[in-house]
C-alpha cells in the first residue's frame, strides 16, 4: 500500500479470523522481528497477523530528499494502514517507539482501534523547554546537508550482522540473531551489508512532542491498553513506573529474561501474553 506515494511493506500471517492484530515495531527494527512471536502463538490462534515496517525501515520506501520523520507521519501510516488491513476487530500491537505512535493515533482517533497492547511502551521523554534550541541546532549541523555514509557502518556478510545484534542484546540467541541479520540488511553502496533503514533516521529529531502534550493524546485513548516489558530492560524506573500508574492498563507486567527487545528475547511469554489480554477485551 502507498501513503502519500510512499509505499509500505506489510507481512502476513492469516488465521482468517475477524480480529486484526496490528504489530508495530520499534525504532530502526523491522516487521518480521515480530516473526518470533506469531510462531510462538497456539495453533488455534485463528488472528489475522499483520506486521508492518514502518516508512524508512525494512523494505517500505524512504522519504527521499529533503523529506523527515516526524511521529506526525507515522499516525498518517496507522491512519492508512488501519482502514486497509482491519477486518471486524482490530487490535494494536506497539514496540517502544511504536507504542509512541499507537498513542498518537489513539489519541487523535479514540476509537480507532478495539484494543492496543504495548511493548515497552516508555512515554514521553521529558525535555526541558530550554532544550529545543539545541536540539534544533544539533538537527540542522546533522541534515544541511544530511551525509548518510557518516552513519553507515557496513558489515562483511550475514556472520558479521548477526554478531553485531548480539552485541547489543546478550540474550538473542544465534539462531534468532542470524534470522533477525538477514531480515534487516541490505548490500550496501560501497559493497558488504548495511541495515536496512534510512540513515536519516540516526539524526537527532528536532522538536520532540513536549510531555504535557503527548499526555492529553493518552488521555484520549478510549480502548482497552494492556502493557508488558522486560524484567531487565534498562528503562525499567520510577520515571516508567509513574507514567504507567496514570494509564488505565488491564493487564501490566515486566516477563522475566528480556530486556528492552521483548519479542525477541521471550518472544513465548510475549505470545501467551498476548493471547491473554486479547481473550480479555
Amino acid at each position: 500500500m502507498e501513503v502519500g506515494g510512499l509505499p509500505l511493506r506489510t507481512w502476513t500471517w492469516d488465521g482468517g479470523g475477524a480480529t486484526t492484530v496490528l504489530l508495530l515495531h520499534g525504532f530502526l527494527d523491522v516487521g518480521r522481528t515480530w516473526s518470533f512471536v506469531v510462531e510462538a502463538l497456539p495453533d488455534d490462534f485463528d488472528g489475522h497477523v499483520v506486521a508492518l515496517d514502518w516508512r524508512g525501515h525494512g523494505e517500505s520506501g524512504w522519504v527521499g530528499p529533503g523529506g523527515y520523520y516526524h511521529f506526525a507521519d507515522y499516525a498518517r501510516d496507522l491512519e492508512v494502514v488501519t482502514r486497509a488491513v482491519r477486518r471486524d476487530r482490530l487490535a494494536l500491537v506497539g514496540h517502544s517507539m511504536g507504542a509512541q505512535a499507537v498513542g498518537m493515533w489513539l489519541g487523535a482517533r479514540p476509537r480507532g482501534a478495539d484494543a492496543a497492547l504495548l511493548v515497552e511502551g516508555l512515554g514521553p521523554v521529558p525535555l526541558p523547554e530550554a532544550a529545543y534550541p539545541g536540539r534544533m541546532a544539533t538537527w540542522l549541523d546533522q541534515t544541511a546537508p544530511f551525509d548518510a555514509e557518516r552513519w553507515l557502518r557496513p558489515m562483511r556478510d550475514l556472520e558479521h550482522a548477526a554478531s553485531r545484534l548480539q552485541r547489543l542484546n546478550a540474550r538473542l540467541t544465534p539462531e534468532r540473531a542470524a534470522r533477525l541479520a538477514g531480515w534487516a540488511t541490505t548490500e550496501g553502496p560501497g559493497g558488504g551489508l548495511v541495515w536496512c533503514y534510512d540513515p536519516l533516521h540516526r539524526t537527532t529529531s528536532p522538536v520532540p512532542v513536549p510531555s504535557a502534550v503527548a499526555a492529553h493524546f493518552w488521555a484520549g485513548v478510549r480502548c482497552p491498553l494492556g502493557w508488558i516489558g522486560g524484567a531487565e530492560s534498562r528503562w525499567t524506573g520510577p520515571a516508567l513506573d509513574a507514567w504507567l500508574d496514570g494509564l488505565p492498563l488491564g493487564l501490566r507486567r515486566h516477563l522475566p529474561g528480556a530486556g528492552h527487545m521483548v519479542q525477541n528475547d521471550q518472544p513465548q511469554a510475549l505470545a501467551a501474553a498476548l493471547v491473554e489480554f486479547l481473550a480479555a477485551v
